[in-house]
């Protein structure tokens, strides 16, 4: 190796290269910039809406729909909390009062609670095929 090449290499070379030709000096600035705004603008929350929940008070009558699809059914369940809905173990079925309470179904609230950060609430379920049965759902899936 020549001592012409040691020179240029590394860090030396990188300056020396921006020194001599201005357009790499102008790529290597804007892209620094757009790096700079990326991390500054990218990183908001203002896309991310918290679910919103009815205020309502026990005794009131609710109509029952779930927000995620306009004809999506809810499940009501024996008691508050996570239930692992997707998996098919038997004995999950016995946490399940109605599988199916369709969409405009009208219930009674009972009582309301928290938990893991969800409020739930407990129902009376007035029409629909479930009709007369009491459990927990989600708060967030009544208006």
């Amino acid at each position: 190796m020549s001592s012409e090449n040691n020179t240029n290499s590394g860090l030396a070379g990188v300056i020396a290269n921006l020194k001599s030709n201005p357009k790499a000096l102008a790529i290597l600035v804007g892209a620094i910039a757009l790096a700079l705004f990326l991390l500054v603008k990218g990183g908001s929350d203002q896309g991310v809406t918290p679910a919103k929940v009815t205020a309502i008070s026990i005794g009131q009558k609710v109509s029952i729909q779930n927000p995620n699809t306009d004809k999506g059914n809810t499940i009501l369940l024996a008691a508050p909390g996570p239930v692992g809905l997707a998996d098919s173990d038997n004995d999950k079925d016995d946490m399940i009062v109605c599988k199916q309470v369709l969409s405009g179904t009208t219930a009674t609230l009972n009582e309301e609670t928290v938990v893991n950060y969800i409020p739930f609430a407990k129902v009376t379920l007035e029409s629909g095929e479930c009709n007369g049965k009491t459990g927990w759902m989600p708060k967030v899936n009544l208006r």
